[in-house]
């Protein structure tokens, strides 16, 4: 009988401690500041990093036993960092080559999708990017920012009727009507539009322009395939739970959490 209750509370005490190894200390995560999904929430004392990426990772890394510690720097600081492996990751990081030669992608956790957003009451029967701009309508799009090499083209093609600025910029021109409508971010757009007090006044038109998901990248010079195996484990079974979900919706606006 006693050998029996050994047994089970071994059997209790190994995942919890396999875990545990897996993260001696808490991971250095680096990010830069873009709500919302990381960013600082004014109104925490606490200084604690708040966003859509910051608690997905961390509902992944308590299933494993782990913690984070969040370091805010420039963005392409952090992923040389990584490469330096003086940082162990970072979040919503799209894929190329480059940064797979120094770090290892986790599976995907952001669809990255991006929306052509206009002014509340405008009416566009053309339902595609592409058909929109052939009839003329001037976009703005944001500095720097990469859209996918269709989409790229497409702004190339049509580069007369493109304005490219910052994000913000974007917004009064829309509501200016120096614009017909700009490509923005599925979670960040609606957060930058509330932040500038403009929620309501410009929404999604058609659908997703494009998709191009994000992922957490691990320094090679911190982790193991077996790693990454696990974490990428963790986070498909978080994913399908309620806490995700809360999470998914908590970000998102009512009309695209489907």
């Amino acid at each position: 009988m006693k050998w029996t209750a050994y047994c089970l509370l071994l059997c209790c005490w190994m995942p919890q401690a396999f875990a545990a190894s897996l993260c001696p200390a808490p991971l250095r995560v680096g990010f830069d500041n873009w709500p919302p999904y990381h960013y600082y929430d004014d109104g925490d004392a606490r200084q604690q990093v708040h966003g859509f990426a910051v608690e997905t990772l961390n509902g992944v890394l308590a299933r494993i036993g782990c913690q984070a510690n969040y370091v805010e720097l420039p963005w392409k600081r952090v992923l040389h960092e990584i490469e330096l492996g003086k940082l162990d990751m970072a979040m919503e990081v799209y894929f190329n080559e480059d940064r797979a030669r120094y770090g290892y992608f986790s599976d995907t956790y952001n669809p990255g999708r991006t929306l052509l957003w206009v002014r509340k009451g405008q009416h566009y029967h053309e339902q595609d990017l592409a058909s929109w701009l052939v009839s003329g309508h001037k976009l703005g799009v944001t500095k720097d920012y990469f859209y996918g090499d269709e989409v790229m083209a497409l702004l190339a093609y049509h580069s007369a009727q493109v304005s490219t600025v910052n994000d913000e910029q974007n917004y009064g021109k829309l509501v200016l009507g120096r614009i017909d409508g700009f490509l923005g971010d599925m979670l960040a757009t609606p957060w930058g539009l509330k932040e500038q007090g403009l929620a309501g006044q410009i929404v999604p038109h058609g659908k997703p322009v494009h998709e191009l998901p994000t992922f957490f990248l691990f320094s090679k010079k911190r982790f193991s395939p077996d790693f990454i195996a696990r974490f990428n484990q963790e986070l498909a079974a978080f994913k399908v739970t309620s806490e995700y979900d809360a999470i998914w919706r908590r970000y998102v606006s009512p009309e695209l959490a489907k």
